[in-house]
């Protein structure tokens, strides 16, 4: 009971308003859920930093090349870049302090993607993989060396309504596919989000199946591919 009630007393120290808490990176926030760690609701709550530790792994996979997930220590404790923890019904949502993670990933000279928002809707910048290196202000995407006469360059038209942090997962993740070089949004509208992409060949019978796993149906039409 009494270590029940200090870890209460705990979530209540780094706990907000629900409804007043955003991560500035919408990457920096992690769901855990009980089911999911297959721990109970309530020992989860009542086990915030445990429940920072689960979280973390996914962080790092959001943020940092595959290639560069053995340099992260396995034994790193997850509260010293914990900003906020907020119990709901399925699990807590773990938010860390974004500036504490990029510190750490510099300091110890670990490479990690950007974050690349809706706004920055320009032709000329790359959403993700932007790579950030310790040594350098910013770094282009690390590009595979593919011959231009391979690649595959069209327009992605996706038709649904999503929001802000939800596009920018999804621009995240089709952005980490292999078959992917770059991802450059042109432009947001209601319900609808254009980007031109790069691939890696002429294939792209993947990306149809991409989609499908995500319940949406990928078709061609004359301007490109059209997601909905």
């Amino acid at each position: 009971m009494q270590h029940w009630l200090r870890g209460l007393f705990f979530l209540m120290l780094v706990c907000v308003q629900q409804s007043a808490f955003a991560a500035q990176d919408a990457r920096m926030q992690v769901d855990v859920v009980a089911a999911q760690q297959g721990v109970e609701l309530r020992w989860l709550h009542a086990n915030i930093q445990k429940a920072a530790d689960m979280a973390l792994p996914q962080l790092w996979n959001r943020i940092i090349p595959q290639h560069a997930l053995t340099q992260i220590p396995k034994k790193i404790k997850a509260v010293r870049f914990l900003q906020k923890a907020v119990a709901n019904e399925q699990g807590v949502s773990i938010i860390f302090n974004e500036k504490r993670v990029l510190r750490y990933l510099k300091k110890n000279a670990i490479p990690y993607y950007a974050e690349q928002t809706a706004e920055q809707s320009a032709d000329n910048v790359a959403i993700t993989p932007t790579m950030m290196q310790p040594s350098i202000d910013v770094q282009p995407g690390l590009e595979p060396l593919v011959p231009p006469s391979s690649q595959k360059t069209g327009l992605l038209t996706v038709l649904r309504q999503a929001s802000l942090p939800e596009q920018v997962l999804f621009e995240d993740d089709l952005a980490r596919d292999p078959h992917i070089i770059r991802m450059t949004l042109r432009q947001v509208n209601r319900g609808e989000q254009q980007y031109r992409l790069q691939l890696k060949g002429p294939d792209d019978r993947w990306l149809s199946e991409w989609f499908r796993q995500r319940g949406l149906m990928l078709t061609q039409s004359v301007e490109g591919w059209v997601a909905r």
